[in-house]
């Protein structure tokens, strides 16, 4: 400060003749003042030093420390910020492999008919049809009266061997039918299997295989789930899409299920993934479009990590690469981290 008063003295001394300094002399040390005054305000506005040992703002004190200058992005977070996040290790999780999609329940496929949904009921010797009792599509019970006939002397009640649905009517009265002679006078249908048929993409034909267990669900019942097996993929694919009909059998024993209805389904296709995971919070997929994830050796500071992820069921991610077996890492929080290292630093 003192080497600014002098150089301002010295400037208006030599800038002044000598006739008129003794004159002047108020006038220079006016400036000389004003210098002072200017110098010393952008000394102290330029934070270059700090008086009687002032302490920053409390908000800086317990902000988080980041560095990026070298090596993978590190956060540190303070004792009140460890409360953000949660800190766990990378685990093995069982990820099943699965195919989902949109099919469409029917109940018997005129181009690939299923005879084992349906039984026909003959009668047990040759005689007359005297009376018919159900019609097309009657619910009817094990031990039914389905029909009767005149058979010789005898008159004999023909009863439903299953309960199920009425799927075929072809006698009246006075026609006359012999057994296993087709076709039956009636035949009754498992209402406690139905179909469900999907159409899969055709790149996806190498997963399916008969015997596969399934899983659906549908709107009308949405708490309900409906199990059964794939039962048929069909040889041919749509030329216009491209697309394959898979065929599975659902059961349903209380016969909830209506042809037309869509369902959503699962098929498990291979036995389950077994591999390193961690939960899906602790993996945060970056702007341009990199999986993430924060490990720590001490639990106070965070080092971000490019991970590699697969499968994602029941809220773990499956970790491909980039992890280790048993490494601390952030289970939950992480995109707090990276909000931490995004935020702007502050003055």
């Amino acid at each position: 400060m003192m080497c600014v008063f002098r150089i301002a003295a010295a400037m208006m001394t030599a800038c002044v003749p000598p006739g008129r300094r003794g004159r002047s002399a108020l006038n220079a040390g006016l400036v000389t003042a004003i210098v002072a005054a200017s110098a010393s305000a952008v000394l102290m506005g330029s934070g270059c030093s700090r008086e009687n040992g002032d302490d920053p703002p409390s908000s800086l004190a317990t902000s988080a420390s980041t560095s990026t200058n070298s090596g993978p992005p590190i956060v540190g977070l303070s004792d009140g910020q460890l409360n953000a996040i949660k800190i766990g290790t990378v685990t093995t999780f069982a990820f099943p492999v699965e195919r989902t999609g949109i099919g469409g329940i029917d109940f018997q496929n005129n181009l690939y008919s299923d005879s084992s949904l349906s039984t026909s009921v003959f009668p047990p010797a040759a005689g007359t049809i005297s009376q018919v009792f159900v019609e097309l599509g009657d619910l009817v019970r094990e031990g039914q009266p389905l029909y009767a006939l005149q058979a010789g002397t005898s008159n004999v009640t023909v009863r439903s061997p299953i309960s199920g649905v009425v799927s075929a009517v072809n006698a009246s009265s006075g026609v006359p039918v012999l057994p296993d002679s087709a076709p039956a006078p009636c035949a009754v249908a498992d209402t406690s299997v139905k179909w469900l048929l999907a159409n899969v993409p055709e790149t996806d034909i190498p997963f399916y295989r008969s015997g596969q267990p399934v899983k659906a669900t549908v709107a009308a019942y949405p708490d309900l789930m409906f199990e059964g097996t794939v039962s048929k993929i069909y040889p041919d694919v749509d030329a216009n899409t491209h697309r394959v009909t898979v065929r599975c059998r659902l059961s349903d024993k209380g016969n909830l299920l209506r042809a037309g209805m869509l369902a959503d389904f699962i098929v498990t296709v291979q036995k389950p993934v077994e591999s390193l995971a961690v939960p899906a919070n602790g993996i945060v997929r970056e702007g341009d479009g990199t999986m993430t994830a924060w490990v720590t050796t001490d639990r106070t500071h965070f080092t971000q990590k490019t991970v590699k992820i697969g499968l994602r069921e029941q809220g773990m991610v499956q970790i491909l690469d980039g992890l280790r077996p048993d490494e601390t890492v952030v289970t939950d929080g992480a995109i707090f981290l990276d909000n931490m290292l995004q935020a702007p630093d502050s003055d």
